[in-house]
């Protein structure tokens, strides 16, 4: 699905069919590894959950981010409001940003998104730079649009109010991007203004153009220049939408019409849209009467390829490659062509996705065995199992440079794995 509303989703996941497919005459051997069991937890954090006001028990992460340079851990958390009133029909939320130090999972710092008597929020977002910067973005119960910068103490660098809903990206150089659209209007078209902040605040440069944002990472931005489409009340995206690549000065690079044939809204799971470390992009359709294809654009902007791949195949990027997993074989491409792949035997949940680490490599849960690969070798740097006591990585983590921490009911829990050579 090509328009990457950040509203439904932030991690894409497919329901992959199971199975064992045979090595094909290229594939590269893989040594059998002995797992290890996950580690018990250095620590478990006290309970992320808030008791200000009438809020419910459930928490909800949203988010989870370490900062091994500011040994910190981001944890961005929503639990719903109960409704007083039947005045409203918004679905209200209390959210909060916390940071826990990454030595001994205690709570640094507390941020709640609601004054006494205030707004509550109805939507967010957070986004985090590796030096330990956090934007947040919120929409609050009373109409009003902010975009916050934390630093690691918890104070607030800079708060800026926003007209309309808004999407936060950050690009390779840290720079943050806040993408502001209106919707439609009543041709179709639509006008998104585009920021640009550097990491104190100050703004870049700003400009509004025609089309949607797409994505944004590394040097590049990728647009949906065409307009909408009446169907009853809504507005949709167009099917074959013409696609604009802008880079970080806000200049049009290229742009490709996808022909009337093509759907990117349609088949599979994990990136549909990506932008690559060099700047090169992938963008999944399908094709009629000849399935799906993923078309390379490479860092000049221009398309350069296009390669069939299967319907149901899960795609995730990580540095300047990107995989496809489909059934249990994994395949790694970069954009000159295939460059390895390796087939699972581990049983799978029903919901298979590959991830990419904070630190850029692929971890891949399956039901009783975790992977941290290797992003340019598919090569193991961590095999772990889990048990009845450590259940299967299912709920919200993050990895990175050996350490996977999850949420377990309403606490935060760190494990340190033990790489390959230190086995």
């Amino acid at each position: 699905m090509l328009t990457l509303n950040k509203r439904n989703t932030k991690t894409w996941a497919a329901l992959l069919l199971s199975g064992v497919l045979l090595f094909s005459m290229n594939t590269t051997g893989y040594a059998a590894v002995q797992s290890e069991p996950l580690p018990k937890p250095a620590w478990t954090s006290p309970s992320l959950m808030q008791t200000q006001v009438n809020t419910e028990k459930d928490v909800l992460v949203k988010e989870i981010n370490a900062v091994p340079a500011k040994n910190l851990v981001y944890v961005h958390s929503s639990q719903p409001v109960t409704k007083t009133s039947s005045a409203t029909t918004l679905a209200w939320q209390l959210d909060t940003l916390q940071a826990l130090d990454a030595t001994t999972g205690k709570v640094k710092w507390n941020y709640i998104f609601h004054e006494k008597s205030g707004p509550y929020t109805t939507y967010s977002d957070s986004i985090y730079t590796s030096y330990g910067t956090a934007y947040v973005y919120m929409e609050y119960s009373d109409g009003t649009k902010k975009v916050y910068s934390f630093n690691t103490s918890g104070k607030t660098n800079w708060v800026r109010t926003v007209n309309a809903p808004s999407d936060l990206y950050l690009l390779d150089d840290e720079t943050l991007l806040v993408a502001s659209s209106q919707g439609a209007q009543s041709n179709g078209s639509v006008r998104t203004a585009i920021s640009l902040y550097d990491k104190k605040g100050k703004l870049i440069t700003e400009k509004t153009i025609n089309g949607a944002v797409l994505q944004a990472g590394s040097d590049r931005i990728v647009v949906d220049a065409s307009k909408r489409i009446k169907v009853g009340s809504y507005w949709q995206p167009a099917a074959n939408p013409k696609v604009e690549i802008y880079d970080r000065s806000l200049t049009r690079l290229s742009f490709y019409q996808f022909p009337s044939n093509a759907n990117t809204q349609g088949d599979g799971g994990g990136e549909s849209l990506a932008i690559l470390n060099d700047g090169s992009v992938i963008i999944r359709a399908n094709f009629e009467n000849t399935g799906n294809k993923l078309m390379g654009f490479g860092a000049d902007g221009k398309l350069a390829w296009g390669r069939s791949i299967p319907g149901n195949a899960f795609i995730q990027t990580a540095g300047e490659g990107y995989t496809l997993f489909t059934g249990s074989k994994l395949e790694l491409y970069n954009m000159k062509g295939k460059v390895t792949e390796r087939t699972f035997k581990d049983q799978q949940p029903v919901l298979m996705q590959v991830k990419r680490t904070q630190d850029g490599q692929y971890q891949l849960d399956f039901a009783k065995t975790g992977y941290i690969v290797d992003p340019k070798t598919l090569e193991d740097v961590h095999v772990y199992t889990t048990s009845a006591s450590v259940p299967s990585i299912i709920s919200p983590s993050t990895y990175v440079n050996g350490v996977l921490y999850t949420i377990q009911e309403d606490a935060l829990s760190k494990h340190v794995l033990k790489s390959m050579s230190a086995k």
